[in-house]
C-alpha cells in the first residue's frame, strides 16, 4: 500500500508569534469609590497595566 503524500498549500493556520500577547492570568471586577474612578478616567493608555504598577509600587515590588 503507498502512502500519499499532501501538498502544503502555504495558505492558512496558525503562524508563529501570531495574534496578541499574553498579559493577564486573572481578571478581577471591582468596584471603584468616585474618587478612584475620577483617576481611572485620566489614565491614557491600559487601565490594567496602571493599576498593575501601582499595586506592586504600594507592595514594595517594583
Amino acid at each position: 500500500m503507498q502512502e500519499i503524500e499532501e501538498k502544503k498549500s502555504g495558505r492558512g493556520g496558525a503562524r508563529e508569534g501570531a495574534g496578541r500577547k499574553k498579559f493577564a492570568v486573572k481578571s478581577y471586577y471591582l468596584r471603584a469609590t468616585e474618587e478612584v474612578a475620577e483617576i481611572l478616567e485620566a489614565v491614557e493608555g491600559s487601565k490594567s497595566k496602571f493599576v498593575n504598577e501601582c499595586i506592586l509600587k504600594a507592595m514594595g515590588r517594583k
